[in-house]
Formats: C-alpha cells, structure tokens, sequence
C-alpha cells in the first residue's frame, strides 16, 4: 500500500500534467491575429507592332527589395523610412513583368491585422556585397555594371537589351485604405504602363543611345501608377 507521502506526490504530479495540458491546448487554439496580403504587378496589353523607329518589348525583368506597406505618420520622410511601415517581403526579388496584361504576384506575407493606406518598395540596382538572384543584374567585378530593370525588346526591327544603373524609391497611396482583418486574404495589385518607358514628347527614344538612358529611367521610375485592392487578379479595383 502507497502511504501518504506516496498519494499526495502521485496526486501533485497529476494536477502539473492536467494544467500542463490545458496550456498546450490553449497555445494550440490561439487564433492568430494577422491576415495574409500578396502583392502583383499589372500592365495593360500592349498591342505591339515592329514598325520603322518603333519599339516593341519582348522581356522585363525588374529587381525589388523592402516591399511594406504603411500607414500616413508625421514619422514619414517620404523615402521609404516610416516607423509604422510594416515588412512583406524584403528581397531582393526579380519580378518578371507579364506584358499581355496578366498580373505577376511578386510578394505575399502575413500582415497585422489593420488599415493600410500606401506600398512601398526599392527598384533595387544591385550591390557589391550581394549575389544577384538573377547573373543578369551584375556583369563581371565591374561596380558601373549592375542593374536594376533588363528590358529585351526589338527597337527599328534590331533586337536590343536595355539596363538600368538607377535604383528608385517608390511609394503608392492605395485608392482605397486596406483593411486587413484576422484570418484573411487579401491581394493588392500596382499598375505599371511599359508603354511609356521609350518616348518622350511624342518622340522614340532610342534604347540603344546613351543619351537616352535619363530619360528611359525616369520614365520607368513614374510608370508605376496605381495601387488598389484586386482579389480576384483581374487587373481592375475591386
């Protein structure tokens, strides 16, 4: 027979199991708080036709890094440094842009519950310390040549490659504030429109003349438009 002292350890072990248990299975039955966001590009179709002095795209590539999402603070200095920003992917992330008009998902996390009113992201040139996630973006030891945006296309029936050295800070008010709700998904799609990368004043620009590479990349910097929420990747607000 078990003497007391025996009973009262066996009866103190059996409570630490029972209480033990009730706390894996309230661990286990804690809902989360956060939704899930996922980010894509879009681009309008583009219809091309090869012509004298046309350019006509084939292939985008573009390098992305600090993709987040943030609410409007007096802590914002309009470069992307914002203390409410929160992080959906960090990267760099090479995002292939779809130029029949299909949306390209480029990013996708799960994000606090909350509302959202703009996205961020870096169109990121590559650095000395980092190892491409694509050999394009980066020729040789050369620190003049890494890239950011590799656009393949046909420019006066030639074919051509056109590479950007210039990184760009970009930030998108969302048309409509975000709410992301526990347990959701949600889908955020950008509009960019390549159409514009190769003109200027109604005139080609030609991507094989240096001269042209300013404007090329400040063309590319502002054809990023719109940002709005597009659950069902349809390319239009939902």
């Amino acid at each position: 027979m078990m003497n007391f002292r025996e009973i009262v350890g066996k009866s103190i072990s059996f409570v630490l199991i029972a209480f033990l248990l009730l706390i894996i299975q309230g661990c286990d039955s804690t809902e989360t708080t956060d939704g899930t966001v996922s980010l894509s590009f879009s681009t309008s179709s583009l219809n091309q036709k090869v012509s004298a002095d046309s350019v006509a795209l084939d292939t985008v590539k573009i390098l992305i890094r600090d993709i987040k999402l943030g609410f409007e603070s007096e802590d914002d200095d309009g470069f992307g440094h914002d203390s409410d920003d929160v992080s959906v992917k960090v990267g760099p992330v090479v995002v292939y842009l779809n130029l029949s008009g299909v949306t390209t998902d480029f990013a996708v996390s799960n994000i606090p519950s909350g509302t959202y009113n703009k996205v961020k992201f870096k169109i990121h040139k590559i650095e000395a310390s980092e190892t491409p996630p694509d050999p394009e973006f980066k020729e040789g030891d050369d620190s003049s040549l890494r890239y950011s945006v590799i656009i393949k296309g046909i420019y006066n029936s030639n074919p051509f490659i056109y590479k950007s050295r210039k990184s760009a800070h970009q930030k998108i008010e969302l048309e409509n504030p975000l709410v992301v709700e526990p347990n959701t998904n949600t889908n955020l799609t950008i509009t960019v429109d390549p159409s514009t990368w190769f003109i200027k004043d109604g005139v080609i620009l030609d991507p094989t003349d240096p001269a042209n590479e300013n404007d090329i990349d400040n063309n590319i910097k502002d054809s990023f438009k719109r940002c709005f929420k597009d659950d069902d990747r349809g390319g239009d607000d939902d």
